[in-house]
């Protein structure tokens, strides 16, 4: 079937969205429509962690889509964002990743702007000796900055810029909710690292990629290897109401050494499957995990650029950053917890090292990207197929071989895109 797009409207060839059409990873119409229909639309986007601005005026700059906001803390405590763009003739005002700030003064003619984005003082408003100045009719009021709304939820803060979007539990859901508990608000959170990887990769094959445990046992040797997460483990996706936001986990049990010796049949001719592979110094692998639960991995995917991720016990916010049609950056913040001990710090630092552009697990994931980039860019009118673990309605699943949850991201992406509805014919 072909799925040449029409303009920037992709068409899609099934209702269940077990196919994607690769113009929405190439399009730059279509790239210009996510920014404003999705980023700037009835979404919650992760802007920072609280323990990243603990005292009045701290602040960090962050990305919403391709536009790139402040978010600070105010005398009283509350937490603003506001674009990092003047009103005046559109300079950016901050120019450091963080620090601390009373208020935002524009470098190019001082106009200077409280916290929370209002206008504060314009330099020569009334003029100079009776001559110049700002017309009668300027009016402060109307040219601050512009502004998210915000809301928090165990120290993420988030940002819209919508007044449609629903309350922040409601848009994350029960298990969201749930997780974030669990990994950030039994203990408090500090940041203990940061990394930037940029992806040759259009920003949404990150979000197939963590929603996506069919390639985690096949792309990563090493997580295979060591029994980190494997097809043979107890976990499953459980999606929200929307499909939009996703927890894919694997839990420890006594069954694993036997699954992974099981799997020999899945693998044959892979050259994957290397259980008796041995690390020369394997004490990343033997930190016992901290949480004493049994979840060994958990990656919880929000729509539309966040990840919270605890693999064995390093615990990491990914955020997707895009830039343009073909490339992402992923920004990692690390994250270890007030009270950790010495040598809770190693540990953590050396079980980073199994997550990042070099790390032990993750390395594949950003060449897996660039690889499909190029591969896609000349299938036009053509499509992807999303079909392990069956097609036709969304649902959970205790097995970690599947795509279903790659399909609700779809679903929601297409409802939020306005595109028109997809064809219910048999592909």
């Amino acid at each position: 079937m072909n799925t040449q797009a029409h303009g920037a409207q992709p068409v899609w060839p099934a209702a269940d969205f077990s196919r994607v059409p690769y113009e929405v990873f190439t399009d730059p119409r279509i790239y210009r429509l996510e920014m404003e229909r999705l980023f700037r639309g009835p979404v919650w986007n992760y802007l920072a962690m609280e323990c990243e601005i603990p005292q009045w005026g701290d602040y960090v700059t962050n990305w919403v889509g391709d536009t790139q906001v402040i978010v600070s803390r105010s005398r009283d405590g509350s937490i603003h964002a506001v674009e990092n763009s003047c009103a005046h003739r559109g300079a950016r005002l901050a120019d450091k990743v963080r620090g601390n700030a009373r208020r935002h003064v524009c470098p190019y003619h001082l106009w200077t702007y409280s916290l929370s984005g209002d206008l504060a003082s314009v330099p020569f408003e009334k003029g100079h000796k009776g001559k110049g100045g700002m017309p009668p009719c300027f009016d402060k009021k109307d040219h601050g900055l512009r502004k998210l709304r915000i809301a928090t939820h165990g120290g993420l803060v988030f940002g819209t810029y919508s007044d449609d979007t629903e309350p922040l539990p409601a848009y994350l859901g029960p298990h969201s909710l749930t997780q974030i508990d669990r990994l950030l608000m039994q203990r408090t959170p500090k940041v203990i690292g940061y990394l930037r990887q940029k992806i040759a990769g259009n920003w949404k094959l990150y979000n197939e990629n963590v929603r996506d445990p069919y390639h985690a046992s096949l792309l990563h040797l090493f997580q295979v290897s060591f029994g980190i997460q494997t097809p043979a483990m107890k976990g499953g996706i459980k999606l929200d109401k929307d499909g939009k936001n996703t927890w894919n986990h694997s839990i420890l049990s006594d069954d694993d050494a036997q699954g992974l010796r099981d799997l020999d049949r899945d693998y044959a001719d892979s050259g994957k499957l290397m259980p008796d592979l041995q690390m020369h110094d394997p004490a990343m692998l033997e930190v016992p995990l901290d949480l004493q639960d049994g979840y060994k991995t958990t990656l919880l995917s929000m729509f539309p650029s966040l990840v919270v991720a605890q693999v064995d016990n390093t615990y990491a916010i990914r955020h997707l950053r895009p830039k343009g049609p073909d490339a992402v950056e992923l920004h990692i913040t690390y994250l270890g917890f007030e009270g950790d001990t010495d040598e809770d710090l190693h540990n953590r630092l050396l079980q980073v090292n199994l997550i990042g552009p070099a790390g032990y697990i993750s390395m594949e994931d950003g060449e897996a990207l660039r690889l499909v980039q190029l591969g896609l860019k000349t299938r036009h009118g053509e499509h992807s197929v999303l079909e392990m673990g069956g097609t036709g309605e969304l649902h959970d699943t205790d097995y970690l071989s599947q795509e279903i949850s790659i399909r609700g991201f779809w679903t929601h992406y297409h409802q939020l895109m306005g595109f028109e509805p997809a064809a219910t014919e048999k592909v």
